[in-house]
């Protein structure tokens, strides 16, 4: 079995500053970075599973407890499956999980650094998790 990527799309896509809290003297800016959902799903009709992550992240300047940045958008990150179309849903979550979340969550890293550099503030640069991470248990 192996998994390769297919394509990602964005939506619901949110960025927003507050300039009025900026501080000229000390730029010391703090993020918070919260995946507020994971879903894996086997679309068999086009022969792709895809991760979809809701992305929150909000940051503070220092000194300061407003919140100075945000941006939050749905990622959506889909992949192709060799022998696809003889495994069990299960199976394809639990591949995917293993062998494609991590590249999915880079990309995150990737897109909120582009899209956090289109304005005069610095980038975003997000930390990502250590992995291979514990599966997540499935919800019933």
């Amino acid at each position: 079995m192996n998994i390769s990527y297919k394509f990602f799309n964005i939506n619901n896509l949110e960025y927003k500053f507050n300039p009025e809290i900026a501080s000229k003297d000390n730029f010391s800016e703090t993020y918070h970075f919260n995946l507020n959902s994971t879903t894996v799903k086997a679309n068999r009709a086009n022969e792709i599973a895809v991760i979809e992550l809701k992305i929150d992240v909000k940051t503070e300047l220092e000194g300061s407890e407003e919140e100075f940045r945000s941006l939050s958008f749905d990622f959506n990150y889909a992949y192709k499956i060799e022998d696809f179309e003889k495994l069990s849903d299960d199976k394809i979550h639990d591949f995917v999980i293993q062998y494609g979340f991590e590249n999915a969550i880079s990309a995150v890293k990737d897109f909120i650094k582009n899209i956090t550099s289109i304005d005069y503030q610095p980038t975003i640069n997000i930390d990502i998790p250590k992995f291979p991470m514990d599966k997540p248990k499935r919800l019933s």
